[in-house]
């Protein structure tokens, strides 16, 4: 009997070591569960995280069990720790079988709060870029915005929801496949819906604006048509600005001329005065003096007391060309100015 006592006491403390560190185990993950659970669910509340995914999926689906994402993510995060502590004290207890399963769950575990993560912080980002895009797309003024909203909405979640299965290990292949086929359809669906409101509802939508694109190239070949007319109006002007200032040094050039002529009619007539004394002066009694055609024509009947070298001289100095012929009345005198080169 006392054999059987000191080894039941041997037993119990062999085995008292290993439930004192499991009880501590569990002591440090219900408190420290409790305390990070309730700061997650404080921070998710700062980060108004209920507001962001008031209109997602999981916030109606936790309102119906009067809860909040907030309050969940704290809660997924205090019973990982529970469940966390819960392994470690069974693998403490250095129980076989026992072993066996906590080495699964602990393997296991950070996948599964990592695909609850990716869910929840995935589904936040799907709604943030499905309001952004909405918003987008209606200051735009596309048609049938909502719907193209709620489209691209289904796809970010489809895509968030297939990565938190694969992050959690659980096979998605039948999940995908049903999404790929889903969005081929929806797809091909869309694509005709938009095909027929082209067709149809948009028919006079493309009338205006076809109206509108011919009203714009006309106005567009007026107003080309107006500058070329504008350049042509240019380069006429300045054409006419040239003409006028050749005019203007024609104009000048002619003045000069007449000027010019002037001076020589004046000298003409002033040469004119003074061949015609100094011929008088010249012939005197001798001979007779005529003017006739622009020249002079000098008559004598006495050669020899005529003065004809000086007379021949004075009539040559001032441009006249001289030729003397003999008739029956005497000596003749012709002289015509000669033309200037």
């Amino acid at each position: 009997m006392g054999e059987v006592l000191e080894q039941l006491v041997e037993m119990f403390m062999s085995v008292l070591p290993k439930l004192g560190g499991a009880l501590v185990a569990l002591l440090t993950g219900l408190i420290l569960g409790k305390l990070t659970g309730s700061a997650i669910s404080r921070l998710g509340r700062k980060m108004r995280l209920d507001e962001m995914l008031k209109d997602s999926v999981i916030h109606r689906v936790l309102a119906t069990y009067n809860t909040s994402v907030s309050e969940f993510l704290g809660t997924s995060l205090k019973w990982f720790i529970y469940l966390s502590s819960l392994l470690v004290a069974m693998d403490l207890l250095g129980i076989p079988a026992l072993e066996r399963f906590s080495e699964t769950a602990i393997e296991y575990l950070p996948s599964l709060l990592g695909g609850i993560l990716i869910l929840i912080g995935g589904t936040a980002l799907a709604e943030f870029l499905a309001k952004l895009a909405g918003e987008v797309i209606a200051d735009l003024g596309a048609p049938y915005s909502r719907l193209l909203m709620l489209f691209l909405r289904f796809i970010l979640l489809s895509i968030v929801i297939t990565t938190s299965l694969l992050v959690m290990k659980i096979d998605a292949t039948v999940l995908y496949s049903m999404l790929n086929a889903l969005f081929w359809g929806i797809s091909l669906g869309v694509g005709a819906a938009i095909g027929i409101a082209l067709g149809l509802g948009l028919k006079d939508y493309v009338a205006s604006s076809v109206k509108t694109w011919i009203e714009t190239a006309r106005r567009m070949e007026r107003g080309q048509r107006i500058r070329e007319y504008e350049d042509k109006m240019k380069e006429y002007g300045e054409r006419i600005r040239e003409l006028s200032e050749e005019l203007g040094r024609r104009e000048e050039r002619i003045r000069e001329l007449e000027a010019r002529r002037r001076e020589e009619i004046s000298e003409y007539e002033k040469r004119e005065v003074d061949v015609r004394s100094r011929l008088h002066g010249l012939i005197g009694d001798t001979g007779s003096l005529m003017y006739a055609r622009g020249g002079y024509r000098i008559v004598t009947t006495d050669i020899s007391k005529f003065p004809l070298t000086e007379v021949l001289v004075c009539l040559a100095n001032n441009g006249f060309r001289v030729v003397v012929e003999r008739t029956d009345k005497g000596y003749v005198i012709d002289a015509r100015p000669m033309r200037r080169k």
